[in-house]
């Protein structure tokens, strides 16, 4: 296996890694319809905390194998990206009260792009989810510039220090998305505006928190780039926002009220 994929071997284990998680999925389902008391509620949230984790680092490695083909598979479509930001940022502000983190939202109307839906969503995901990792205050902006759009993310976290920013956002190796490696997000977030066309950058001052522009050129997709579509990830039953959070929030996040149950 080179630096830009998995091996047939990894990949075979993500398959049944997924069909693993399905049957632990269904059984929490069944298990929901008699969880009547406080403790078993409790314990069936701290299940679906485990699951949806799990689903992350599966999703996080099937990603990392898509981002780094040769030649990864895009699905451009018009998107209106202030209506993309703002919706995931109203269902991840909601998610981030429970572990105490604000999350911003800024984002005009009309700004639309050919991009690939679900990659631009998993960018902002892993943006935020690492601001919100570092912080207790997250916004997320979208302005236009030029020809192009900037997705702006700042935590008011503690910063990263110069040599590790330098690491995270350089453009070599180190840089190419892997599961095995810490700073996968970042190195996510960066592949996934490359492929656009466009740059993931950052800045910090330690201390003051990191701010990270990802720009994506709002040029109509060339001929060439729409490849075969990708697949969306199957996160057994989860919301997305839920999974790509899974790591910062609290067990009592994944139950539901006993009258939803």
């Amino acid at each position: 296996m080179d630096g830009h994929g998995l091996d047939q071997g990894a990949a075979r284990t993500a398959a049944e890694l997924r069909l693993q998680l399905a049957q632990m999925t269904a059984a929490s389902q069944l298990l929901e319809r008699t969880a009547r008391d406080e403790k078993s509620r409790g314990y069936l949230a701290a299940m679906n905390q485990s699951i949806c984790r799990m689903l992350r680092v599966v999703g996080r490695l099937e990603l990392s194998a898509r981002l780094g083909e040769e030649e990864p598979r895009l699905e451009r479509v018009p998107t209106d990206l202030g209506a993309l930001a703002r919706e995931l940022g109203e269902r991840m502000a909601g998610l981030l009260e429970w572990a105490g983190v604000k999350l911003e939202v800024s984002a005009p109307e009309g700004l639309s792009a050919w991009v690939d839906r679900e990659l631009i969503r998993q960018m902002l995901m892993e943006l935020v989810a690492n601001g919100a990792a570092a912080g207790k205050r997250v916004t997320l902006a979208l302005t236009r510039q030029g020809g192009g759009a900037v997705f702006t993310v700042e935590d008011d976290g503690p910063g990263v220090p110069p040599e590790r920013l330098q690491y995270l956002f350089s453009s070599g190796e180190e840089a190419v998305p892997d599961w095995r490696r810490g700073g996968v997000g970042v190195a996510v977030a960066r592949r996934a505006a490359a492929l656009h066309g466009g740059t993931l950058v950052a800045e910090c001052v330690p201390g003051r928190g990191l701010r990270a522009a990802a720009s994506i050129p709002l040029e109509e997709a060339g001929e060439g780039l729409l490849r075969e579509p990708s697949t969306a990830w199957d996160r057994g039953g989860f919301d997305d926002e839920l999974v790509a959070l899974s790591a910062l929030l609290p067990a009592q996040a994944f139950g539901r009220p006993a009258e939803d149950v």
